[in-house]
Order: structure tokens, then sequence, then C-alpha cells
């Protein structure tokens, strides 16, 4: 079998078993459901990033939601105005910042 054609087979396997192993959307939409209920009447993710702004002064680049210890958990990314890049996490029920 020429190289080209072994590679280009090998490509398509690696392919194939990537795609099985992803998650499914039902899957993701579960986990997003199961992160909301743990939310309950905590702050929003709209809200967690206001707090961040307000307490740094810097640019919001990215916010993830995390499960940190049973308790959902707003993981926010700034570009502070000195140019650094900073991390600072939000608990969604009490709103404490970290």
């Amino acid at each position: 079998m020429p190289d080209a054609l072994r590679r280009r087979a090998v490509v398509a396997c690696l392919a194939m078993l990537a795609a099985l192993s992803a998650p499914a959307p039902a899957v993701l939409a579960k986990e997003a459901l199961a992160q909301d209920a743990l939310a309950g009447e905590g702050i929003s993710e709209d809200a967690a990033v206001a707090l961040v702004r307000e307490q740094t002064d810097g640019k919001v680049v990215r916010v993830d939601r995390k499960t940190e210890g049973g308790r959902l958990v707003y993981r926010v990314r700034v570009l502070t105005p000195d140019g650094r890049l900073r991390e600072y996490r939000v608990d969604a029920a009490t709103g404490a910042l970290r």
C-alpha cells in the first residue's frame, strides 16, 4: 500500500474515532440543564461578567461555566488595562468573587 494512501486511511480512522468519542448533543444539553439547576436562585452569567468588569476595569474576553465541588462557578477571563490576562471565579450561588 503506498504511503499516501496509508496516511489517508489513518487520518480517516482517527476522524471516525474522534466523532465516536465526542459527546452527543443531548448529553451536552443535559449538562447545561444540570448546571442551570445548580445555579438555582443565584446570579446569572451576565451578572457575573458585570461584577468582574466592575471590580477589574478590564475587558472580558471569555466566560466558562464549570462545576467545582458540586457548585456552579463562572470562570471569567479578563484583559486588564495593563495588558495582562487574569482569570476570576464567581460562585453562581453566592456571587462571591475569587
